[in-house]
């Protein structure tokens, strides 16, 4: 079979940039669903550099109809030994892959929220200090279905997302973390919205090719009882086999108070999880040229140029650990009716393009631009 020369150099950037593997590194490549080309390009990878490649390969069907049936104490089983083996790993990298976006539809929600609270643990706990994490999203027909795109179309725009300079996309993207981490107070304004909450004495992160593929984002908690005001969400959420539409977020003091949402008791169950799922865990601006209209798939929407996420659980500003993390999305780009956000109560970015010069490099025509003169099939790494 003739190998794609994009999956290798896709490879070659999740080993060599994205995980930072060195010789002899004993690195987990833990796959889901239809994504074997990846997988052999990314042994090859890791083998060329002499890591030790580990690999488990799953099915989401097969996953399905386990969780179906599963108690608790199978669950437990299942997290106890697979922890065990990625606390052995310097690395670890998860390749998702799927062939149903709907295959956990019609498992139980109760054990849907117990699995999802077992994967924010295996984050924590099934941890080797020190070692990276990367996940990666890889292209199939039901993820172009759900983008509204041809196979082919989606597949090239994959490509492009994988292999982009990601070094140049973190230089671009410094200013922008300078702004964030001088900043105390912010403001968001759209349609439906007006929520302000501070972020004063925190700083945010640069991801860019590091925590996911595809990438391109700043992110950080907020002061945990700081948010006030409402948030209306316009882009749908994909989360644990449903998809939630029209959500909308009241907050008083940090705390969630108010939820609306098409699917709102299934909303409500999922917040009501534990105490720290109704306070927010992260904030993030999206800046991906590449990825202007939503996909219903968090790991591609919450990149998005002009876009925020504001999320529900995770880690906040305190330290508290909630079982739930969903990164619901707004985008501000002239399509989705618009939007602001200020800093220190001043306009610092209006529908979804920056207004300060000095950032003015990362908004989407331009930032694209300056990608595409330096990205050639991933040589740069």
């Amino acid at each position: 079979m003739l190998r794609d020369p994009r999956m290798a150099a896709t490879a070659r950037i999740i080993v060599r940039h994205a995980l930072k593997v060195k010789p002899g590194a004993k690195v987990m490549i833990d796959a889901l669903d239809e994504c074997e080309e990846l997988i052999i390009e990314v042994i090859d990878a890791l083998n060329d550099v002499g890591a030790l490649p580990y690999m488990i390969h799953e099915s989401i069907r097969v996953r399905a109809n386990w969780l179906r049936q599963a108690t608790k104490e199978q669950m437990d089983l299942w997290f106890t030994h697979k922890a065990a083996i990625r606390r052995e790993m310097d690395h670890v990298l998860q390749i998702r892959g799927q062939e149903n976006w709907s295959e956990l539809a019609d498992v139980p929600p109760e054990n849907l929220r117990y699995f999802g609270h077992l994967h924010i643990r295996m984050g924590k706990e099934g941890r080797k200090d020190g070692a990276n994490t990367t996940i990666i999203r890889y292209p199939s027909k039901s993820l172009a279905q759900q983008g509204g795109m041809s196979t082919d179309a989606f597949t090239d725009l994959f490509f492009k997302l994988s292999t982009m300079n990601f070094t140049v996309l973190h230089r671009e993207m410094e200013p922008l973390k300078e702004a964030i981490d001088n900043a105390n107070d912010v403001r968001i304004v759209a349609p439906g919205t007006d929520l302000s909450f501070s972020i004063a004495g925190l700083t945010t992160d640069i991801s860019a090719g590091t925590w996911n593929i595809p990438d391109g984002e700043t992110a950080m908690t907020i002061v945990r009882e700081s948010a006030n005001g409402r948030i209306a969400y316009n882009v749908p959420s994909s989360h644990q086999g449903l998809v939630f539409r029209d959500i909308a977020l009241t907050f008083k003091d940090g705390k969630i108070i108010e939820v609306e949402a098409d699917e709102r008791e299934n909303m409500e169950a999922i917040l009501d999880t534990d105490e720290g799922a109704r306070h927010i865990g992260e904030f993030a601006i999206g800046v991906n040229p590449y990825l202007r209209h939503h996909m219903i798939d968090t790991l591609y929407d919450e990149k998005m140029a002009g876009s925020l996420h504001f999320t529900p659980g995770g880690r906040d500003s305190s330290g508290r650990l909630s079982s739930v993390h969903w990164d619901i999305v707004q985008s501000h780009l002239p399509p989705y009716s618009g939007g602001e956000i200020y800093l220190d109560g001043k306009l610092w970015r209006k529908d979804g393009l920056f207004v300060d010069e000095a950032l003015s490099r990362l908004n989407p025509d331009t930032l694209q631009a300056i990608l595409e003169e330096t990205t050639e099939l991933g040589s740069w790494c």
